[in-house]
Order: C-alpha cells, then structure tokens, then sequence
C-alpha cells in the first residue's frame, strides 16, 4: 500500500499532490474535531455565578469586659451551568466555502482529462452544484445575481472545455492553478459586491448564504463518492489476506491468510454495520458495542487512495497522474468538508444522512464486493497468488456489475425505511438556511426555516434547540421549554437538559426543574454539568446530603471543576455545623485559581474562623484591570477579602475605590463602599472610613441604622465615646440603645446612661446585674459585675477591695488596669506598681488582657520618665489596638530624657496608627509644636479634631498652633469651642496664656515694621 508511486512524476506534480493530499488531511482532521466536539461546536457552557449573603461577623473588638461585634453580610458564590443558545458562526462557512474552492479546483483540474462521456456527465454535476447556489440570494447590485450562474457557467465551462478539447498537452498543475486562480477572481468579485450592497440590507455573511443552498448538491456528491469509495475496506481486506506474509526466522516468504480469513473478517465488519442499520431503524435494542461509521468513511477515504490508483491503473480508465490523483483528493476533500460542516454546526439530520449513507452504501457495495471476489478470485487465493494485484480485473463478473447491485440494496434500504433519510436531508437542508438567516440577523425568516424543517423530521435536535434559542431571546419561557422537550426526544444532550431545566426554573417550577436534571443524569450519568446543576438546586433546599452528593460527584466530570468545588465551599460556609464536625473537609477540597472559588474559601474563614493562617489575596486581582467590571465570583471575592485581610495594603484600598467608582458595577456601589470603610479603618486611616460610612448611612435609607451601628462600634473602639453616644442615638433598635448606655457610662456620664440601660435591660434581662451593680442597687456578685463596677465606678475610693475578690484572671488585669490609670492619674506610683504585680500570669490571661498587662507595665514606665525601661517594655505582646499608645507613652519617655530624634519617630508612629484619636494627637502635636515641627503638628490635629470636638487638649494645641501659622480667625474659632468643652478654670488660665501669645506676636510683628 505504498504511496511512493510518484517516482517518475515532475517536482511541480509531486509537491502539487502533497498540497492535495495535505487539504484532504486536514479536512479529515477537521472531521475528527468536529465530530469529536459535537454539540459544543455551537453551544457552549457558560457559568452563571449567583450570589447569596449569609449573615457573619465583619469585624469585632473588645474592652476585655464586652465584645463587640460588626455584624453585616458575607458573600458566596453559587454558581451553575448554563447552555448558551446555539451559536451561528459565519467564519466556519466562509473556511469551509474556502477549502471547498480547492477542492472544486482539483477536481475541475482532474475532470479535464475524463473520457468523453465521464468528462460530460462531470461537468454536468458541477453546472448542477452552480446552479442549486442560488446566486440570486446574494443580493449584489444591479441584479447581476440572476446572471452569475450563467457567466459561472460559461467561464468554468469554457475553460474546462479548452483544456480537455484543445490543450490536452497542458499538465495538471497549470490546469489546478488556472482554476484555482478563477475561484479566488470569483470569491473576490463576490465579496466586493455584496460588500457594496450591504449598506442596503443586503448579504453580509454571501459564504455561508451560499453554502447553506448549496448544501443539497454538495450532499448528492458526499453520498456518491461515500458509494464509490465502500468497497475500499474490502479491498483492504483483500490486500491483508492475499499477501505474503514474512517469516518472522526466514526471508522465506510466508503463506497469505486465505480466502476463510477474508470471509471472516468481511462477515465481522459487515455484521458491525448490519447492526448499526438494525439499532437506528429501532428494529433491536441491544447495548452493542459497534465501530462509528465516520472512522469507517474515513478508513475508506485514506484506503482510497492506494485504491483509486489501483483501480485507473488495473482498469485503465484514466491516467492517475494527469487526472485521478486531482479528481479523488478533490472530490474526497469535499465529501469531508461537507461531513464535518455538519457536526460543525451540529446539525444533526445532515450527519444521520450521512450516517445513514456511510451505512447502506458500505453493507451494500461490501457485500456485493465480498461477492465480486469470491466469485472472481477464489481459485486465485487457493493458489495463494497476491490477489490485490488483480482484484479490479475481473475474470468472470465485472465489477460494475455488482456495484449496481450494491446501489440496488442501497435504495432498497432507503425503501425500506419509508425514505426517512431523504427527508431528513430536506430537513437538514432548511436547518441550514436557518442558520444562514439567523447569521443575517433575519429572526423570523431564519424561525420559519427551522419550522418547516421541524414538519419535516420533528424529532432532530438542531431545529427544535434553535428555536429554544430564539424563544429564549425574546424571554418566551414557556414556548423554550416546548422546544427543548422535543429536541430531546430522539437526540438527547446535556445542554438541552440543563436549557430545559433552567426554563422550567425561571417560571417557578423548580421541582420540575430537579425532575429534568434527574432524568438528565441518567441519560447521561458522566455529565458534571447536569450533576453541578442539580447540586446547585438541592443547595436551595433543605436536602443539604443531596447537594454535597452531586458537587462532589461533578468535580471528576467535568473539565471546569472549580465551579462545583467553588460550590462545596459554599455548602460548607452556608451549613458550618458540617465543618464543626469534620473539619478534614475542607482539606479535601482541592484548590482552583478561580474568583468564585476563592469567595467562598474566604467567606467560610469569615462564617467558620478556624484558618488562622495569613489569607492570600484573590490571584486574579494581579492580572485584573485597575477598575475591573466585577462579576459575582469577581465582586464576592474581593468584597470578602476586605474584611479578611489583617493589613490592607494601598493596592486592596485602591481596587475596592476604583472598582466602586466604576459605572458598571453600580450596584455593587454601597457593598463595594463599605468593604472600603473596613478596610481603611483596618489600615489605620480611621478618619476616612468614618466619612465612608456616614456617606453610605446617609445614601441608603434601608440599611442607614445598620451603617451607624457599625460606624459607632469603630468610635468606641476610638475611644471616641461621646461621638458614638451620638451615633447611637439616630437609631432606635435596643442593640443601639444598650451601645449608647455603654458609650455614655465609658466616659463618666452615669447619670445620661441610666434611662438607656434600663431599656436594654427590659430586653436582656442577662444585663439586669450589671447595670443594678452601676446604679447601687445591690453588690456586685459575679466576676464580670465585680470588674464593671472597679472599671467604672472611679467615684468608690474602695473599689480596690472588690478588686481583690475577683477571681477570673482577665477579669481581674482588665479591672486592675483601670485602678493603674487611677492612682498614676494621682500621682500614686506605688498603689499602681502594687496592683500591677497582682495581675494575673501571661498563660492565664486572654490576648487582650494580656495586652493591658503589658500596657499597664509601659504606662508605670513612663510615667517614672524610664526611657530605656519604657522602650524595653514595649516590645512585649500588644494587640493592636494598643500599639498608638504604646507609641505615645515610648514617645513621652524619650521626650523627658532629652532623646528627641526616638520621641519624634514615636509620636510619629502613634499619629500613623491613631490618626483620630484625640488624647494621642494633642500629645503628639504638642511635641511637634515644641521642635518647631508646625506643618505636621498642625495637619495631624486639624484631621483629628471633627471627631474629639470636646477635647480641652486637642482644642488647646490647635489654637496655639494656628496662632503660629498667623490664623488668627481659625485661633478665636478654637477659643470658642475650647470654652465649652473645658471647664471655666482652666479655660480662664488658657485664655490669659492665648492673650499673651497674642500680644506677644503683635510686638514681634511691630517690631518687624520698625
């Protein structure tokens, strides 16, 4: 079977042969990918990301007495499958229109040299094909249309007839170009025209209108050679069992495999195709296992090519080299083509036409050939001659005898089936023109297209899907869910389950929605689609087994497996008890780079805060535009990633920013918003996500008390009490009512605070003990009344007693703590050193009470003016919370041993980690003022005042700071609030300090003009 035959042809002919048998590789290529494909040539899965908020904690802080919890909303990501409507793509017309053009072009080349009558009848098929394409329909200008197929007619014609009549010397080569030259003039001509006359409406995809009309004859052609070329396989079968076989010890030749081999062999293949006629004519219902016909038709094509030659050769009817070896790669391309067109645009009664054809023609054409050579060569094997080299030289019967009788059983099949195939490829044919309409943006023509093609064979899955399609366009539900149930009817897909299931969800029927996924997966039980689908559904109910069940089972099923891992880890964040009894199951759970995926792997460490590692950020923020279009995985991720991160960085803030600011994620505005407040109050910039969540309560009613209490949380946590009291006091909810009792009693005001703890207590009668403790009205009892009443009763000068009775360690330092800031407030260094070593062991004390331990040691420190003992101190354990301080009090201990470079850097720190906080600032800026550092000190008191607005000493160091900057108006604005915030004493004793300063830079200022 060597192909290496070309020998004594000319360089030109041999690369020209190459080129032809290249083309047929790749259509054949090209059939195999397709077909490989199927309907996900024209319908792809898309993933429709949903998202579901559960409730979580944000955020939370504590004073070691209460926690505080930030209560507010986490994202998952539910995703599923979606089948997209069936997709038109005019490029593959307009490559197959390309590779048809070749194909064309060589066998036009080849049909020159025919015999006259085969020349005649050639030409007819070809003038036949020019006229079923419509030329008429490309609309081109002038109506030049209806003249096309006569000017096509006479130019391929003429020169045809030239080259066969009058140049019979011409070689095949310039012959294929010459041809090849006038189908790319006329591809051109084509295409300017119809470009021209677009602007009218006409044409714009011509290759593919063209195509579609020309699909009948092409088919006609397909079918033929699909005939001609059945009995190759045989032929091949002949070749196997009638030459020599080599010894495997000798170079003796071996004896072939006889006759009763070939029987054999050919009762087998042809028992195969008896049996795929058998199962698609529904006469049996066997779950038999049989070879497709399309690697059948494609064995055949390859085998053709030895056995084309083979046949001219023995039979001479034409020279190989001058016309067969053009004509069968021409010929042969375009037959594949045509197949592969078909599973490219998964119209699937044209591929069981030609299923069909490859089926009858091969039974037929093999068992009349099986016939031809048993009848005509059984002497000859017995004699174990190399039969294959006279099998087309018959010696009784001639072969095209029995080829007819092999036509004969071909229409005899066809009879046999009522002629259903030939519908079909009427209906196939109509589907095709749907397309090209639909590829026109022609809707309603390209819908009565695929109607008739429905009357036609109403059971084919191409029609029926296409009109889901459009029903789906037009938001027709009802009228989708019709066509989807046809189309599955003969020719099921998963993708007609999941459009079928989808439609019955959209119109509340969603327990037939799980029905169609059910009935989906036992028809296709290896669909992770269908079974990602139904997970997701049962993830809607109760039934959380089943949901868990078909996630799982989905991840080996499909080649997208993040989105049912994604939705494992959603289950799992939406059910926690699962993770609180097991928590190897999260391990079990590979890891994707996937927004969706790692969404709800951050909400589950928000629901369920067991990974204490340090999160990652979400990979595709690195690659992302700089203000993203957010999807939902996209959005859920980022959004959860705020309040996950311990230490937002610049990049996270500037995203969370420019992607709010974005038009196209509107509205995602106020979730995006507050992601952005939490993350910049993590980042230490607590002014501007104070401003943040006044805008976002300010801009959205709904949930304006939700955004206060989150923005009065953060206050306190400050320390700006009075300002949470009034953030408090907008909402009317008892949780806000109990926040504001505790604002108001942080800073003294027992008095304001009792008419609001006495509401929340007649909702939470677990307070009744404390606030009876605040108020007098019994002894403290427990740990926690014990600690409330040392913490905020200063006015008991024996309250260090009660102290002494605490017996819960953190309890006992946090209490102490206060007592510490006591007696260092009068100056009683002893007392404070005395309960500092009663505190309670490192290994006994919560994180936060051992932060107050540590911070209690620092504060002693300083104020004994101990530099490198305070610098010492504080590289102990701190929570966050209490590193500004740490910073101020470092910064006050270097300040008083002269070490001003270490106090600066400090207090400099301190205003980076406590921006807003008064006492802090005024301390920082006081120091500033003092190393003649003005700017800075100035900025850091001018940001921090809006929110200590009653701070005597902020409202003293701005003063004097304007005063330095000649800003005397802002300096009487300061005087005026000081007096009202400061008691009438001190602010007389500063008024005199002001006046002086005053006075005096009016004389440096005379002094100056002199």
């Amino acid at each position: 079977m060597s192909l290496q035959f070309w020998k004594i042809w000319t360089k030109p002919e041999r690369v020209t042969y190459v080129v032809g048998l290249v083309l047929l590789g790749i259509s054949l290529g090209w059939l195999a990918l397709a077909g490989y494909r199927g309907l996900e040539n024209v319908v792809r899965w898309e993933v429709l990301n949903e998202l579901v908020s559960l409730p979580a904690t944000l955020y939370q802080f504590t004073d070691g007495l209460l926690t505080y919890p930030i209560q507010g909303q986490v994202q998952t990501v539910a995703g599923q499958f979606i089948a997209s409507p069936m997709q038109v793509y005019p490029f593959v017309a307009t490559g197959t229109v390309a590779g048809l053009c070749v194909a064309l072009s060589f066998s036009l080349a080849g049909i020159c040299r025919l015999p006259a009558l085969r020349y005649r009848l050639a030409m007819g098929a070809f003038i036949l094909l020019l006229a079923v394409c419509r030329f008429e329909t490309l609309g081109l200008p002038g109506g030049s249309g209806k003249w096309l197929f006569l000017g096509l007619t006479t130019l391929f014609g003429g020169v045809s007839f030239y080259f066969h009549a009058f140049r019979t010397e011409v070689g095949f080569v310039p012959r294929l170009l010459a041809f090849m030259g006038l189908m790319a003039g006329v591809a051109v001509g084509i295409t300017l025209g119809t470009a021209r006359s677009a602007e009218a409406g006409s044409v714009i995809n011509p290759a593919m209108v063209l195509l579609s009309y020309a699909l009948p004859g092409l088919v006609i052609v397909s079918i033929a050679f699909i005939a001609f070329i059945a009995i190759d396989i045989i032929a091949g079968m002949v070749w196997l069992t009638s030459v020599s076989r080599q010894s495997r010890d000798t170079d003796v030749p071996g004896r072939p495999l006889g006759i009763f081999n070939f029987l054999f062999i050919s009762i087998l293949y042809l028992l195969n195709l008896l049996l795929i006629w058998l199962q698609n004519t529904k006469v049996i219902d066997w779950q038999v296992t049989t070879i497709s016909p399309f690697l059948i038709v494609g064995t055949s094509v390859v085998l053709g090519i030895w056995g084309f030659r083979r046949l001219v050769e023995q039979r001479e009817l034409l020279s190989f080299r001058e016309a067969g070896a053009g004509l069968y790669v021409g010929v042969a391309a375009l037959a594949t083509l045509t197949m592969a067109y078909a599973f490219a645009t998964a119209n699937d009664p044209l591929i069981e036409v030609f299923e069909d054809a490859i089926v009858y023609s091969h039974f037929g054409m093999g068992l009349a050939f099986v016939l031809y050579t048993v009848l005509n060569f059984w002497p000859i094997y017995q004699q174990r001659l190399p039969v294959h080299r006279v099998i087309y030289k018959a010696r009784m019967a001639d072969l095209p005898l029995f080829r007819l009788a092999g036509l004969v059983a071909m229409v005899g099949m066809v009879a046999g089936g009522d002629y259903f195939t030939v519908r079909q490829g009427y209906a196939a044919t109509l589907a095709a023109l749907g397309d090209a309409y639909l590829a026109e943006s022609q809707v309603d023509l390209a819908q009565t297209y695929y109607q008739e093609s429905i009357a036609e064979e109403f059971q084919q899955h191409k029609a029926n899907y296409a009109l889901a399609s459009i029903a789906l366009t037009r938001n027709d539900q009802n009228s989708a869910a019709l066509f989807f149930s046809k189309a599955l009817l003969k020719q099921p897909s998963p993708q007609a389950f999941a459009g079928l299931s989808d439609t019955y969800r959209q119109t509340n029927l969603f327990f037939e929605s799980i029905k169609t996924l059910q009935r989906g997966i036992q028809t296709f039980p290896n669909s992770g689609e269908l079974r990602t689908n139904l997970g997701y559904l049962y993830g809607k109910t109760a039934i959380a087994d089943s949901a868990y069940y078909y996630s799982q089972s989905a991840v080996a099923h499909t080649r997208r497996d993040e989105v049912p891992l994604a939705n494992l880890l959603g289950l799992y964040a939406r059910n926690p008890e699962v993770i609180a009894a097991d928590s190897a199951l999260i391990g079990q759970v590979e890891t994707r780079d996937d927004p969706a995926f790692e969404a709800n792997k951050l909400a589950l460490r928000l629901v369920s805060p067991r990974d204490t590692t340090l999160p990652a950020p979400p990979e595709w923020l690195a690659s992302a535009a700089p203000d993203p279009v957010l999807d939902a995985g996209q959005f859920a991720s980022l959004y959860n990633y705020a309040f996950v991160a311990p230490n937002p960085d610049s990049t996270l803030l500037n995203r969370l920013q420019r992607a709010a600011l974005n038009p196209a994620n509107q509205e995602l505005v106020d979730d995006l918003l507050l992601g952005l407040a939490l993350g910049r109050y993590r980042a230490n910039q607590q002014p501007e996500a104070f401003d943040l969540l006044n805008q976002l309560a300010t801009t959205d009613p709904k949930r304006a008390a939700a955004y206060r209490t989150t923005l009065g949380l953060l206050q306190t946590e400050q320390g700006l009490h009075k300002l949470a009291a009034q953030t408090f006091a907008l909402n009317s909810d008892t949780l806000s009512t109990f926040y504001r009792a505790v604002a108001l009693t942080k800073v003294g005001e027992l008095a304001a605070a009792r008419p609001f703890w006495q509401t929340a207590v007649r909702q939470d009668s677990s307070l009744r003990g404390i606030e009876q403790v605040l108020y007098d009205e019994k002894k403290p009892e427990t740990d926690l009344e014990k600690a409330f009443y040392v913490t905020y009763r200063p006015d008991d000068a024996n309250r260090g007693r009660t102290w002494e009775t605490i017996r819960d360690a953190s309890l006992k330092t946090v209490a102490g703590a206060s007592l510490i800031d006591t007696y260092l407030e009068t100056r009683q260094y002893f007392y404070a050193q005395m309960i500092l070593s009663q505190m309670g062991q490192p290994g006994q004390l919560t994180p936060f009470a051992r932060s107050l331990e540590n911070l209690s040691a620092v504060k002693i420190a300083a104020f004994r003016k101990k530099a490198a003992a305070t610098d010492s101190l504080a590289k102990a354990f701190f929570v966050p919370a209490h590193r500004a301080l740490v910073e101020a009090l470092r910064g006050s201990a270097f300040a008083a041993s002269k070490r001003p470079a270490d106090a600066r850097k400090a207090y400099e720190q301190a205003l980076q980690l406590a921006p807003a906080q008064g006492p802090i600032v005024a301390e920082a800026s006081q120091f500033l003022r003092s190393i003649k550092r003005i700017g800075p000190a100035y900025e850091a008191v001018r940001q921090a005042l809006p929110y200590n607005g009653n701070n005597p000493a902020l409202l003293k160091s701005y003063v004097l700071l304007c005063l330095d900057q000649s800003l005397f108006e802002y300096a009487e604005e300061g005087m005026v609030q000081l007096q009202v915030a400061d008691s009438p004493a001190d602010y007389q004793a500063f008024a005199v300090a002001y006046q002086q300063k005053i006075a005096a830079i009016e004389n440096d200022r005379n002094a100056f003009v002199q």
